[in-house]
């Protein structure tokens, strides 16, 4: 009988241990990160580049990784796709800067024929973490690099008084920037020359097939190379070449959406990643204290009803009924502990919902024509690719019908 008190003594001192250390919200896990803000600098080429081997730069919008989220994350849609889109200018901003390379733009999508291009994926992204995959890639078809870039910025990061006006996140973009660049450094002025003609051929062979299908070569891999180069004073390639001025001059109007895009995003953004690291760190700690003190609480329950039924005197049993009753307490607590938590994940849904009208995508108005491009921007660009299609063919067919009109003055 006393080994049997014994045992539910150290059952119910147990629990009361517990319970005192679930209540009290001790923790050892949530200290708040301090991480450094000193910026990366932007490295240039180690070389002047000749202007001729200045290769252009194609930054997709990123994959916006909602299919790689569990259930449990708390991701919005809307805000998720503007940051595909922030992310890639904020990126494209930072490379330009380093002036190792042509035009750096931020394209509708990968069927723009540029000389590089720079995907990726948003594996995560709450103000408090950015982690993004990325997959460079030349006009050939040969992969650069594949890397991961991950940083956790620290509760000073969004304090107003330091008046930060830096992306919290900057470092990711240029330490992006930089292994690009290094892989860039890995080719020779000729290699690059090359790509720039691939690129050409490759525009000239998607409009004309049957004149400039033989110049490029695929191997069973994939890869493009040059089988030849058309002569230089090629009528065909320089009507192609045309076109594709008009092309970039398309994708430039492009570029300045996306810079519009970015500027007006980036206000109430910055807003939405405070509430957003605020939410997440109180988030998780609500959720853990949360679960200790339901696990105390549970403990104590346990340990107040053992002592009861092992007791031997009125005092053990007024104790251990006492036990119960702060164990249920502490489980309450714990349960609106929880509550809390799935409260802040709803403060940021609202501001995910907010900033939903910022970044509502608008129509591209032309200045060389009235064109009507409706739908998403990708849409929108292949829409303008099949028109440059049909000018293309009516050049071809009526060159000396459209050199007149150019002449007279009629778009």
């Amino acid at each position: 009988m006393r080994h049997t008190d014994r045992n539910g003594q150290k059952l119910f001192t147990i629990g009361i241990i517990i319970l005192i250390l679930g209540a009290s919200g001790i923790s050892y896990a949530g200290v708040d990160k301090v991480t450094s803000a000193t910026l990366i600098p932007i490295n240039a080429p180690s070389a002047p580049i000749q202007p001729e081997a200045l290769l252009d730069v194609a930054i997709p919008p990123l994959n916006d990784g909602l299919a790689l989220t569990d259930e449990d994350d708390t991701v919005f849609p809307e805000v998720r796709h503007a940051e595909s889109i922030y992310f890639s200018n904020q990126l494209a901003k930072t490379m330009e800067k380093s002036g190792a390379w042509g035009a750096v733009r931020v394209v509708p999508s990968s069927a723009v024929v540029m000389d590089v291009y720079v995907t990726g994926t948003i594996l995560q992204s709450d103000g408090e973490t950015l982690d993004i995959e990325i997959e460079v890639y030349d006009t050939s078809g040969r992969l650069w690099l594949r890397q991961r870039h991950k940083k956790v910025v620290g509760k000073y990061t969004y304090d107003r008084r330091l008046k930060n006006l830096s992306d919290p996140f900057q470092n990711v973009f240029t330490m992006i920037a930089n292994s690009v660049l290094a892989a860039r450094e890995k080719l020779s002025n000729e290699d690059a020359v090359r790509l720039r003609q691939l690129s050409e051929l490759r525009f000239a062979r998607e409009f004309s097939p049957e004149a400039f299908g033989d110049y490029i070569n695929e191997s069973k891999a994939g890869i493009l190379t040059i089988n030849r180069l058309p002569a230089e004073n090629d009528s065909l390639l320089e009507r192609i070449d045309m076109i594709r001025e008009r092309d970039n001059l398309y994708v430039d109007t492009m570029q300045d959406y996306y810079d519009v895009f970015s500027r007006e995003m980036h206000l109430p953004y910055q807003d939405f990643r405070r509430v957003s690291y605020d939410s997440v760190v109180k988030a998780r700690q609500l959720k853990k204290k949360g679960n200790r003190q339901v696990m105390a609480g549970i403990a104590g329950i346990l340990g107040g009803i053992y002592g009861r039924l092992s007791s031997g005197n009125l005092m053990a049993f007024d104790a251990s009924t006492s036990a119960a009753a702060i164990g249920g307490y502490a489980l309450k607590q714990g349960l609106q502990s929880k509550q809390r938590a799935a409260e802040q994940t709803e403060r940021v849904a609202e501001m995910g919902a907010s900033l939903e009208a910022v970044i509502e995508p608008q129509v591209i108005a032309l200045e060389d024509r009235s064109v009507t491009l409706t739908g998403t921007v990708e849409s929108q660009y292949d829409q303008w690719r099949e028109m440059l299609h049909r000018i293309y063919l009516q050049e071809r067919v009526f060159p000396d019908n459209v050199a007149q009109q150019q002449s007279d003055g009629i778009n």
